[in-house]
């Protein structure tokens, strides 16, 4: 090796300008050579010659092992740092190695933390994966090694890394693919692994193209959603309202409610419409574009729809939508679909037995929807609003209602029983439509929604999707097609706010 083409030799031809004496040299090169065998795992060895060559010699052979060469020119440098003579060795360092993607401290703890993932034996179709879709690739699985066993994980993982610190790089604010390596390792990884994941990536991400906190939160929310998993669902926020004295009058207004505090933004100008299939195809049709133009980021979406007291029970969950190039499916078979209470939203001081409520739940996350605190009304009880009212306003334990005929409304909020719920706080009332009046179908609906109640909305996902335990709740009484979930909390009333804005009622005396 030599010519002052070789990026080595011109480096060492650099260093041998060094005023220092041959014998200072010498001992410099071999403490240089001890410490990148401690430090690098590199096969002991000692200076051949005091010849350019040889110097180059031993800067390639440095260089071979992760770190490498940077420890040797630190130890080398020493007493020696703030010469003209070195500075200059510097800048040509940097011109002809460019500094390493991660510095040694941070690679050893990534190592550490992919040795130690649950996702250890499939990193490397991960990684494959991740350099396909960022545009990397496409890198062949023999760059890591075809023989490489289990026992030898250490290697493959640093091997591995190798591949990503080698790509090119150098998109402007656009995360390196290691970054989006870890994170997609992270968002498949529980909680504890995945924070520490997490953090390491934060502590790197303006080195590796996320400058600001904001674009790495990006980062993590298109893995996560890309994965499935998404951290912070994306909300499409529709509101209906109906004038009652004209028949099939709708109004139809919506927001999409991002992760963060950017809060709702409209989606979509409000539309009049004249009739219940046009009010439907309305709101399908806001829903398709809303994920045709989230893509990836639709995943996990919330569909939450924002209905006034008469139409509560509005089968907003079956209204059908047809993907392009698919097949035709309602809305709730593919994303969760919530009702919120318009009413609720829009009277403030109903809201502290909500709270209450809700907090009661949080806190007490076992709880059942098969417990006492989900009350079951049979199919043709009548509730006596004023009883009702009497029984709930010092109760504290009542968290859910399952009714298996939803209760009409009859033209007036001053006797309706579910008003009272409303107005008490309920945070959760399921309603079995059309089937409640089938003899099986308590114990169906019972069987089928059986578990945490803070999990009921996507178990109603999935029953909608007609995934679930018992095949006749299908096939018999259609119940996927019949339930009605009103959900509603904190988050459900900041989402109304962000769209409609506080009501301007209640909010203290002048």
């Amino acid at each position: 090796m030599s010519g002052s083409r070789d990026p080595y030799w011109a480096l060492a031809n650099e260093m041998a300008r060094l005023q220092r004496s041959s014998a200072d040299t010498a001992s410099a090169r071999r403490a240089a050579l001890r410490r990148v065998a401690s430090e690098c795992g590199a096969a002991p060895r000692s200076p051949e010659s005091n010849t350019v060559e040889a110097l180059a010699l031993e800067l390639a052979y440095c260089a071979d092992h992760p770190g490498g060469l940077s420890v040797y020119l630190e130890e080398f440098s020493r007493g020696h740092q703030k010469t003209t003579s070195w500075q200059a060795v510097e800048r040509l360092q940097r011109q002809l190695f460019p500094p390493e993607l991660l510095e040694r401290h941070h690679r050893l703890t990534l190592c550490e933390l992919l040795e130690s993932c649950e996702q250890a034996s499939r990193l490397r179709p991960l990684a494959l994966r991740v350099l396909h879709e960022t545009g990397a690739g496409p890198v062949s699985p023999a760059d890591w090694g075809s023989g490489r066993g289990h026992d030898e994980r250490h290697d493959e993982v640093s091997a591995l890394l190798a591949v990503f610190e080698d790509l090119p790089y150098g998109w402007e604010n656009e995360p390196h693919p290691l970054l989006v390596f870890v994170e997609t390792v992270a968002v498949l990884e529980d909680t504890p692994l995945r924070a520490r994941l997490h953090a390491w990536s934060g502590r790197v991400a303006p080195r590796l193209g996320c400058r600001s906190p904001l674009r790495l939160t990006r980062l993590r929310d298109e893995v996560a959603a890309r994965a499935g998993r998404p951290l912070s669902p994306y909300r499409l926020l529709v509101e209906i309202t109906a004038r009652t004295p004209v028949p099939d009058l709708y109004t139809v207004r919506s927001w999409v409610v991002p992760p963060g505090p950017d809060g709702a933004r409209p989606y979509g100008e409000p539309a009049q419409l004249s009739s219940r299939a046009a009010m439907e195809d309305e709101v399908a049709g806001r829903y398709l574009s809303c994920v045709q133009e989230l893509g990836e980021l639709s995943a996990g979406m919330v569909v939450e729809f924002l209905l006034p007291r008469p139409l509560l029970w509005l089968p907003v969950d079956q209204i059908t939508v047809r993907p392009p190039d698919s097949v035709a499916r309602p809305i709730g078979a593919d994303h969760t679909v919530l009702v919120r209470s318009r009413d609720r939203w829009a009277k403030p001081h109903w809201r502290p037995r909500l709270h209450a409520r809700s907090d009661l739940l949080t806190i007490a996350p076992e709880t059942a929807f098969e417990s006492a605190a989900v009350r079951v009304v049979p199919y043709g009880e009548r509730l006596r609003p004023v009883e009702l009212l009497r029984q709930l306003r010092h109760d504290r334990e009542q968290l859910g209602w399952l009714f298996l005929e939803p209760p009409p409304y009859t033209g007036g909020l001053e006797g309706d029983a579910v008003n009272v719920l409303l107005e008490m706080g309920m945070p959760v009332i399921v309603a079995v439509r059309e089937v409640g009046g089938h003899p099986e179908a308590e114990r169906k609906t019972r069987k089928v929604l059986a578990g945490r109640l803070m999990e009921l909305p996507e178990r109603v996902r999935m029953l909608r999707g007609e995934v679930g335990p018992d095949a006749e709740a299908f096939s018999v009484l259609d119940l996927h097609r019949h339930i009605s979930l009103v959900w509603d909390g904190r988050d459900g009333l900041e989402g109304a706010d962000s769209a409609l804005g506080h009501p301007s009622t209640g909010g203290g005396l002048p």
